[in-house]
């Protein structure tokens, strides 16, 4: 499978040979490919093949996943009907989801898709598309997804590729994360949700910011340090990383918004990146990765690419989605053969 950046020209190439495409940009570019089986959705930073962060709005990031390809459909999703998603998905295969920003379509994803019919009976990953970040153009971009199939741009919808694969393959999402939960308190919350004013902390209602305040955790003095630490939920055994997010002069006193969403009953534990132990300074991979999205909070953090993310280029994403929507690690998803039985 074919990953990188590349130009508008050379993208439309492979769009005109009918290639399937999962595409991360700068809204302006793909506004200007050709109709065809491709999604996209806005960004201007990525991970390179050099494993090192890459800041541009002159290329477009490509995961040209035609050799997987089976079949496939492209569907855009509203938030009325993204419960859809799971029923709708191929009985084998997997899909890819762009939710842009801040939309009505990525809250209702983000705190109620583990209750779709379904959910996570096919692989569902995918990304949060954002406008160019910390830009002099910001404040005139929008978080965008757009459909190859229709050329039509959406802010509020939602666009997936349902792929099909052919029988002796299969799918697998996995999450890379940089973080190790060794804290002893146990952190439960009251309700699903991306801003929290109470926890319980070890079974005792508490204010969750003056908690954090209390055990020196205050993203709104130094931001750039707290993007090392994160909340990390345990589901069953699988971990999943929220980031503890900034904090605006209406909300100090009483609430803590964060990243991703947490959910009600979850335990969760406070997570530092500076007490990680990197087994190994390198993860080969003896299956494809199809598409991989990586957090943003990770930008700055360019050793975790060097020691561990080789293979896995994408795009920088404001929440990274392995069936659930996540944040502050490394979603990917690999393709590989079915044994064939004696």
């Amino acid at each position: 499978m074919v990953h990188g950046l590349y130009s508008v020209a050379e993208v439309d190439v492979m769009i005109k040979n009918g290639d399937k495409l999962l595409l991360a940009g700068d809204a302006p570019l793909l506004s200007q490919l050709s109709k065809g089986d491709w999604i996209g959705g806005s960004c201007s930073r990525f991970v390179g093949k050099e494993r090192t962060p890459v800041n541009t709005r002159e290329k477009i990031f490509v995961h040209n996943v035609t050799d997987v390809v089976n079949n496939f459909k492209i569907v855009v999703y509203d938030a009325s009907n993204v419960k859809n998603i799971y029923d709708e998905a191929f009985e084998h295969g997997f899909s890819v989801l762009i939710l842009p920003f801040y939309s009505d379509v990525w809250r209702e994803y983000s705190i109620n898709c583990s209750n779709y019919f379904n959910f996570a009976n096919s692989p569902v990953c995918g990304w949060v598309a954002v406008a160019p970040p910390y830009s002099e153009y910001e404040q005139n971009d929008e978080s965008l997804v757009f459909s190859g199939e229709s050329g039509l741009s959406y802010k509020n919808s939602a666009v997936v590729m349902h792929i099909e694969l052919s029988v002796e393959k299969y799918a697998e999402i996995h999450v890379f994360s940089p973080f190790k939960a060794d804290d002893d308190d146990i952190i439960v919350f009251e309700e699903n949700g991306q801003q929290v004013e109470y926890a319980l902390v070890n079974g005792v209602r508490q204010n969750f910011r003056q908690y954090l305040l209390n055990r020196g955790i205050d993203r709104s003095h130094d931001a750039g340090e707290m993007s090392r630490k994160c909340l990390a939920g345990n589901f069953s055994g699988f971990i999943m990383n929220v980031s503890i997010g900034m904090e605006t002069e209406n909300d100090l006193e009483k609430y803590v918004s964060l990243g991703a969403p947490v959910y009600k009953g979850v335990p969760y534990r406070l997570a530092n990146m500076d007490k990680v132990s990197y087994a190994h300074e390198k993860k080969q991979l003896d299956v494809e990765v199809a598409c991989a999205f990586t957090c943003i909070t990770n930008f700055a953090h360019s050793d975790i690419f060097q020691k561990h993310l080789t293979q896995m280029y994408g795009p920088f994403t404001y929440g990274e989605i392995g069936y659930f929507l996540l944040n502050q690690g490394t979603v990917y998803l690999t393709v590989g053969n079915l044994q064939k039985q004696e």
